[in-house]
């Protein structure tokens, strides 16, 4: 069934991400090991509590520099943090298919602020202009797969669950959303998606 609303999930399909990268960098700039790094970030609920917008940047760069003993610059830190980022720019015949179906596109992504505000910065052409509403953990103080970010999104996109259907490399973020009565497909790759496209025509 052609849906009357499309959500994109943001990373792995838009951008392509490496958070090996993002725990070098800032392993780096704090003198330690990124698996030092990794394990202050990753083995707490530090990073869902910066995604779901329950703690500011400084707040988390904080909290690192007391988990690792160390004083640490929160603007070099959140930098480093959100460098990792890769444009998918195979994706690009996919949003103008969309577009040309004249289905409305909206962005749904588990992210930070300092994340989404690295990625406006740099302009990525699969990301910019294309979405409305932009729906995002940090704002929404809900991340996938938790309903609420799910309900905040139907009722952004002012249609019944039926006719959105949704993209997102997850399983568990498309189970939680076909649960909902979503038309949903896991992300592998724009060319297997734009075969699901072509078949609304």
């Amino acid at each position: 069934m052609r849906p009357h609303f499309f959500y994109f999930d943001l990373g792995n399909v838009l951008l392509y991400f490496d958070h090996d990268l993002a725990f070098r960098r800032m392993a780096k700039i704090a003198g330690v090991t990124p698996k030092q790094m990794r394990t202050a970030v990753m083995d707490t609920e530090l990073q869902i509590a910066y995604e779901t917008g329950h703690i500011s940047g400084s707040e988390f760069v904080d909290r690192i520099a007391q988990h690792l003993d160390k004083p640490l610059d929160v603007e070099s830190i959140l930098e480093a943090a959100a460098d990792m980022f890769i444009a998918n720019t195979h994706i690009l015949p996919v949003l103008e298919r969309v577009k040309e179906l004249r289905i409305p596109m909206g962005l749904l992504s588990n992210t930070c602020e300092a994340h989404w505000q690295w990625i406006l910065h740099q302009r990525y052409p699969q990301v910019v202009d294309w979405f409305s509403p932009v729906i995002l953990s940090f704002e929404a103080k809900s991340m996938k797969p938790d309903p609420g970010i799910y309900e905040q999104a139907e009722q952004r996109a002012g249609v019944a669950p039926e006719h959105i259907f949704f993209t997102d490399d997850r399983v568990d973020n498309i189970e939680a959303a076909s649960n909902r009565g979503w038309q949903t497909q896991v992300f592998v790759n724009a060319d297997r998606l734009m075969q699901t496209i072509d078949q609304w025509t």
